[in-house]
């Protein structure tokens, strides 16, 4: 039975992939581009620095830090599938406006429906979701290591977006972000 949840996860990740390479074909024009390395600097040192630290204290990336009973594979595969819904509605959500680096686009607009009316970057908070529900029904060390990395990646990536919109929709953009947290909502 563990063996269909991991098959689950597996489809819902390839759905959203699959998605994701399909609608990237329907984007605006870029007008503006933030940074392109910024982020990923910062998942790169952090995922270097926990395997570095996982050496040194002899820890394999194979390390089980649990075993996964049924009930927990099921609960992960809901927390994916939450995931997957929430970024592919974001994904329809956005639009043409969508980009996969960080971009201003030829008349952007700043949307504030759907899930962009429960927190700022829900397509962040889906990924988040899709891969927190991975790692638990995985159980290993350097799932949760990776996790951490991605993380401090999107931590960064949304500091980066939230400048250009900020430049671009100042008041709009500031009264948004007063009333709608940036990835969970009612916490952060």
């Amino acid at each position: 039975m563990v063996e269909l949840t991991w098959a689950f996860i597996a489809c819902c990740w390839a759905a959203l992939v699959i998605f994701w390479v399909i609608a990237a074909f329907s984007t605006k024009r870029t007008v503006e581009r933030g940074g392109f390395f910024g982020y990923r600097l910062v998942a790169g040192a952090v995922a270097v620095a926990l395997l570095l630290v996982a050496r040194l204290l002899h820890e394999s990336p194979r390390s089980q830090l649990w075993q996964t009973p049924l009930a927990v594979s099921l609960v992960s595969d809901l927390i994916v599938l939450a995931g997957t819904v929430l970024a592919i509605w974001a994904r329809v959500t956005l639009g043409r406006n969508w980009s996969a680096e960080v971009t201003f686009k030829e008349d952007h607009e700043l949307i504030e429906s759907g899930p962009y009316a429960l927190v700022r970057h829900p397509i962040y908070s889906g990924l988040l979701l899709m891969v927190l529900g991975t790692v638990i029904h995985d159980g290993r060390a350097l799932g949760l290591g990776l996790f951490a990395a991605l993380c401090a990646a999107i931590w960064w990536k949304a500091r980066e977006e939230e400048q250009i919109i900020r430049r671009h929709f100042p008041q709009a953009y500031c009264d948004y972000a007063a009333r709608v947290p940036a990835i969970i909502p009612h916490v952060l």
